[in-house]
């Protein structure tokens, strides 16, 4: 029996989030792991094995099947009003990153200082923005899709440059735990266009990392900034001395 990509999707979404690997996948069924990943890639699961591999995940076949659907009204990115929204309310933006980053009602609770009716009202208000659903037992589950992202230059952005980037910049990178690289050269057009591919790699694998750590109850991530820019500049003091333009 095949089934469809979002049965499968959300299957995979569901095994990650429970740290189910393949191998375990494999033990279960009685398979080879080369065969369960061509399972995954497929979609060629029979109703029995759909079923041992739900239970792996903690699902039943109801509930699979009610996730599934749900990804149909995945949210990629907010508007430019919602973004100016959350920059406006500090509260709300919080919560926001807090629930974007998974964590549970009583985790934010135990962090912050927000009484039980105040978070339950932002987050009520995250749920009419469709960036989240508020469930019974002030349960949370996320409405982004996998590739949600902020506006590029929107008001998310522009909060971060604006006031928070000098903040970020400030004080001193202990070298143990920080990195801070500060490069200028000369680069060709087609340099710059390999350099950006890479930088969106290593973004990637920052947000791969940050997932995988999202969902580990007993995780010790701490909040974390990657700032990567990359621009067409010359320092000032340089430009200084060029020579003027001719006539």
């Amino acid at each position: 029996m095949v089934q469809s990509r979002r049965i499968v999707d959300t299957l995979k979404r569901e095994l990650k989030a429970h740290g189910v690997s393949y191998a375990q996948v494999a033990r279960r069924l009685e398979l080879s792991e080369s065969s369960v990943k061509r399972l995954f890639s497929t979609g060629g699961f029979s109703l029995a094995r759909l079923e041992a591999v739900c239970d792996l995940a903690g699902l039943d076949l109801l509930e699979l099947a009610r996730q599934a659907d749900a990804q149909r009204f995945r949210v990629p990115a907010l508007t430019v009003d919602q973004e100016r929204e959350l920059v406006t309310d500090p509260a709300l933006l919080l919560v926001a990153v807090c629930a974007l980053n998974r964590w549970s009602f009583e985790r934010i609770l135990d962090r912050y200082r927000f009484t039980e009716p105040r978070l339950v009202g932002l987050l009520a208000r995250l749920d009419r923005m469709g960036l989240m659903e508020l469930l019974p037992g002030n349960r949370i589950r996320l409405r982004i899709d996998r590739n949600f992202a902020w506006l590029p230059d929107g008001p998310i952005h522009r909060f971060f440059v604006d006031r928070l980037q000098s903040e970020f910049l400030a004080g001193a990178f202990q070298p143990e735990r920080d990195v801070h690289r500060v490069a200028w050269g000369m680069l060709s057009a087609d340099s710059a266009s390999t350099l950006r591919g890479r930088i969106a790699e290593l973004t990637d694998a920052f947000d791969e990392l940050t997932r995988g750590d999202e969902v580990r109850a007993d995780s010790a991530a701490r909040g974390t900034c990657l700032l990567v820019a990359l621009r067409e500049w010359e320092p000032s003091p340089f430009r200084a001395m060029r020579r003027p333009a001719g006539p």
